[in-house]
């Protein structure tokens, strides 16, 4: 009877392997951060229109007690518009073998 040494095995098979998966780098994502999440009005075109005011400047003038108004602003609305581009992707999985009817099952509970 040989004896099979940690030599003559192949280098695959020399390995050590963990079975404890790392983790993925993710991207920072900072534009997420300022978002606001909306759905989308059917038929609405890939343009959203949002609107804000400009600040006003610093009120100088104290308030009389005579009751009299004071001066006022004039209250300016920007327009801002941003296209709306959809991203995506999609994983193609190739499974390679012979599989049998339950493992069949596995992989489309997996899937689903």
């Amino acid at each position: 009877m040989t004896i099979t040494t940690s030599n003559s095995l192949p280098p695959p098979v020399q390995q050590w392997f963990d079975n404890v998966l790392l983790s993925r780098p993710m991207p920072k994502l900072i534009h997420k951060q300022m978002s606001m999440k909306k759905e989308l009005p059917p038929n609405s075109g890939r343009i959203a229109r949002y609107r804000r005011y400009t600040n006003l400047a610093t009120a100088t003038v104290p308030l009389p007690d005579s009751g009299l108004t004071p001066p006022g602003q004039v209250l300016n609305a920007v327009d801002i518009d941003a296209r709306i581009d959809f991203y995506g992707t999609y994983v193609t999985i190739e499974c390679g073998g012979h599989f049998n009817k339950s493992a069949l099952i596995d992989l489309e509970l997996l899937v689903a």
